[in-house]
């Protein structure tokens, strides 16, 4: 009896290693997340705008100025299907260089939070085998707070993270049910004062490039509610 043998090549995996590298400040940084960087085959950072070297992107350069990155243009667009779209088509255009290697991904703030590596991820896995490992980082509501010389919550306060693209319902409910709140892109949201005003918050503040200097500004009360148009811009509220 004859046996047909087949022969198995098996790829090694990806790693795709996301890193949240702070809100801006170089020195905010992890060690854990500079030892994977060094140590990682490729650096691949996002960017909102073509040619336009972005933040993590730019934490990564004042770390590594010698090392080559490779940006991916990931689109500032509410339509979910143009992003996904342009971004696999970039990942599938790297296929060959990403397959079975160490890739750092670095991304402003914390990993898993309003984390642009989500998307990375996804068109990775669509066109190959990928597993991810998180490395945590400061998140944006973290350093504003510190910046302000504020606590965030204590106690048994409830704190809630709000995204200022939310529907403004959903907005004002979790402010309800929230003793405490830092609200992302604030800019995004459609009569804010309306929205804030009738919770009895005591404590209004927007902070604007927490912890970058000669950029960094703080307001307070009522002004900390007029659009700043700033994407780098967290309010914290608290009763």
């Amino acid at each position: 009896m004859s046996c047909d043998i087949i022969t198995v090549i098996m790829t090694n995996p990806a790693l795709l290693i996301i890193a949240g590298v702070g809100p801006g400040n170089p020195e905010l940084v992890t060690l854990e997340a500079l030892r994977e960087a060094e140590s990682s085959d490729i650096i691949i950072a996002p960017r909102s705008r073509p040619g336009e070297i972005g933040i993590a992107e730019g934490i990564m350069l004042h770390h590594f100025p010698q090392r080559l990155i490779t940006p991916v243009y990931f689109p500032m667009t509410k339509d979910p299907a143009r992003r996904d779209s342009i971004i696999l088509s970039q990942v599938a255009a790297m296929k060959e260089e990403l397959q079975g290697r160490r890739i750092f991904f670095p991304v402003i703030g914390d990993s898993v939070l309003y984390s642009t590596g989500v998307y990375f991820l996804g068109a990775m896995r669509e066109i190959m085998t990928a597993d991810v490992k998180f490395i945590p980082g400061i998140s944006a509501h973290s350093l504003a707070s510190s910046c302000a010389k504020r606590f965030l919550a204590m106690s048994d306060e409830i704190l809630a993270i709000i995204p200022g693209t939310a529907d403004p319902e959903k907005i004002a409910a979790a402010l309800r049910h929230s003793d405490s709140a830092a609200i992302y892109k604030p800019s995004a949201i459609q009569n804010i004062r309306g929205i804030i005003a009738g919770e009895n918050f005591r404590q209004i503040i927007r902070v604007d490039y927490a912890g970058i200097p000669g950029r960094e500004k703080i307001y307070e009360g009522l002004s900390a509610l007029d659009d700043a148009g700033e994407y780098l811009s967290v309010i914290l509220l608290h009763r």
